[in-house]
């Protein structure tokens, strides 16, 4: 082509021949003339230009991609102190002294032990089989006033033998004071056959002429005892 190898020339002749394009349009008449609707590119330009590019590949072959940082656990830190107790420090001179602590109260005598305290109004009271089941557990002697063979045949356990109505009745009495050593107010349980027995009273009148001031008198007897199943021995007492 003429123009081929002189391109300002061929664009030079292009915008001529457009610009007398559009005066012609421009002064034609309305059955010849033509809507200018614009310039648009040609249809396989503009395919071209709303295609959506390509993505990227993520990975090029051959080449590995890096590994994803790993999360680092925290290092511990150093352990904490112990705690550190706060000084003790002591009163200034002349300051109140701290009350002191109540010191424990001491064990309590058991509540039996109430009604054996000697009663100056009463030096020979009687007591119950509860009560001298009470006694018996607590120590406190017993005095048998019944004969010796009654007393031998079957007695309250640890009890003394002092037969009001035998002649070494002082005697006896005279050991159990040199061997047992009780307190003129010390308890002393005095028992006999129980029921209409007096044997008993007439011990403990006796042992009341010799200073003696709590006398307890177990009114129902040795056979009570025996019914109970309470502790119980057999022969004379050494």
């Amino acid at each position: 082509m003429p123009f081929a190898s002189d391109p300002p020339k061929a664009l030079a002749l292009l915008a001529a021949a457009l610009a007398c394009a559009g005066l012609a349009n421009h002064w034609a008449g309305p059955e010849r003339k033509l809507d200018w609707t614009g310039w648009a590119p040609p249809a396989a330009l503009q395919a071209v230009a709303s295609a959506t590019p390509p993505a990227l590949p993520q990975t090029v072959p051959g080449v590995t991609p890096p590994a994803s940082p790993r999360a680092v656990p925290p290092v511990p830190g150093p352990p904490s102190p112990p705690p550190v107790p706060a000084p003790r420090v002591p009163p200034a001179p002349g300051a109140p002294a701290a009350p002191a602590r109540p010191a424990a109260r001491p064990p309590q005598p058991p509540a039996a032990a109430a009604q054996f305290d000697p009663d100056p109004g009463q030096v020979i009271r009687e007591i119950s089989s509860e009560a001298a089941m009470a006694a018996f557990r607590q120590g406190f002697p017993f005095l048998d006033a019944r004969r010796s063979a009654d007393f031998a045949a079957g007695h309250v356990a640890g009890a003394w033998s002092v037969p009001i109505w035998e002649a070494d009745a002082a005697a006896r009495i005279t050991e159990f004071e040199a061997r047992a050593n009780p307190s003129p107010r010390s308890p002393l349980v005095v028992y006999c056959s129980g029921g209409d027995c007096e044997d008993s009273r007439l011990l403990a009148r006796r042992l009341v002429d010799l200073g003696y001031r709590n006398l307890l008198i177990y009114r129902d007897g040795f056979p009570d005892w025996v019914t109970q199943g309470r502790p119980q021995e057999q022969g004379a007492r050494p």
